[in-house]
């Protein structure tokens, strides 16, 4: 089975109206609009019928239609009664995932509720940066928690931290997708464009234990990374069926060879690497249909995440021992900011990693042992009255 694990739906009547698109969606108009008249965009213009037939010339079996990253929740419903009539209209060639803006609050999850029990299969892609939210914003982890409900996988927009600017490139630290698998295991988390390069640190028995039910696809590929190299780079640090493959069609990855969108230039570039025939049937469409339920086998033999005492947990700890994160204190103490302040210690993820001690950051500033625990007994004071 040939699955592309992450597909858009770019219509000619959306290119033919582009200004006032931009107008409601200025991010998402940005990354579709050609910078000056005399310039082609890297996004193509197709329709759903031409989508089949593109995937009918690759042998492709499926896709998944991803959405799009809209700021609007109204632009995010058009989408999807959008997707709805694709998947009405090609049940057997087209999967499809929910367009969520969660900054939408009560709204968004309603809308979650009507698209799954309209038939789509999941949400995103979803983008922090482009729509105004951060991994731990309670709108956004309410979102989350409803797919872990409904058993649905949720793909995230992540770029790598390192390397030049393009229209597109978020911010958000690859630490906090960490953070955000860490704080739910039992998420199906898709994490596209190869997780910004996540994936790398799998390499860590320990970070591939908390990262057991991420997946990685391999959309737009081509355009940041050599196909040889870094798929035998992946295939180095995690299991390959924690690889989807996806090409981010109708944007044409290969600009210089590709006037028009096509699914083919990318798969006989990953054909023409010779993986091993398992891994390849894995990669190119075995793990997409296993994620969502269209092929059920047994235990993947992935070992399941330790407790990891530095999360957030229901259970509020009685003291502050200097063992505990500073995200974490700050978070469940608000009051202790102040305090974190006065050492001239930063609590705000932004600037400080979420897993650091309050022992190393205060020592990194130049406090002592005995500064150390004046530190701690003040923190304890103030939580304490």
């Amino acid at each position: 089975m040939r699955i592309d694990a992450h597909t858009h739906y770019t219509p000619p009547s959306l290119a033919d109206n582009l200004a006032h698109f931009a107008e409601r969606e200025p991010y998402w108009g940005l990354l579709v609009t050609p910078k000056a008249s005399n310039q082609r965009s890297l996004q193509g213009w197709v329709s759903s019928t031409r989508m089949i037939e593109d995937m009918d010339r690759a042998s492709l079996d499926k896709v998944i239609l991803v959405g799009e990253y809209f700021q609007q929740h109204e632009s995010c419903i058009t989408r999807n009664d959008q997707a709805l009539e694709i998947i009405k209209r090609w049940p057997e060639r087209v999967i499809a995932l929910a367009t969520i803006q969660p900054k939408a609050g009560s709204a968004a999850l309603d809308e979650l509720k009507r698209c799954v029990e309209a038939g789509l299969h999941g949400v995103g892609e979803l983008n922090p940066y482009a729509q105004g939210f951060e991994l731990n914003d309670p709108d956004f982890l309410r979102l989350i928690e409803a797919c872990i409900a409904h058993d649905l996988p949720v793909n995230l927009h992540v770029s790598e931290e390192i390397g030049p600017y393009y229209p597109g490139k978020s911010t958000t630290p690859l630490r906090q997708y960490y953070w955000l698998a860490q704080r739910y295991p039992e998420l199906k988390l898709i994490l596209a464009h190869w997780g910004g390069g996540l994936f790398f640190y799998e390499i860590i028995p320990q970070v591939g234990r908390e990262l057991k039910n991420v997946w990685y696809d391999t959309a737009a590929s081509p355009l940041l990374y050599p196909t040889d190299k870094i798929f035998r780079v992946a295939l180095q640090c995690l299991d390959h069926r924690k690889i989807l493959y996806g090409s981010d069609y109708p944007l044409r990855i290969y600009p210089r060879r590709q006037q028009e969108p096509d699914f083919h230039h990318f798969i006989e570039e990953i054909d023409a690497l010779n993986l091993d025939r398992a891994v390849f049937e894995d990669i190119m469409g075995h793990n997409a249909a296993r994620l969502f339920g269209l092929l059920v086998e047994n235990e993947t033999g992935v070992t399941a995440s330790p407790t990891n005492p530095f999360l957030w947990t229901e259970t509020t700890p009685g003291s502050i021992n200097d063992t505990m994160t500073i995200s974490l204190v700050a978070t469940i103490w608000p009051e202790t900011q102040a305090v974190f302040e006065k050492y001239g210690i930063p609590w705000l993820d932004s600037t400080v990693p979420f897993w650091e001690p309050i022992s190393q950051a205060a020592a990194a500033r130049g406090w002592n042992p005995r500064a150390q625990q004046r530190l701690l007994a003040e923190l304890n004071e103030i939580v304490s009255d």
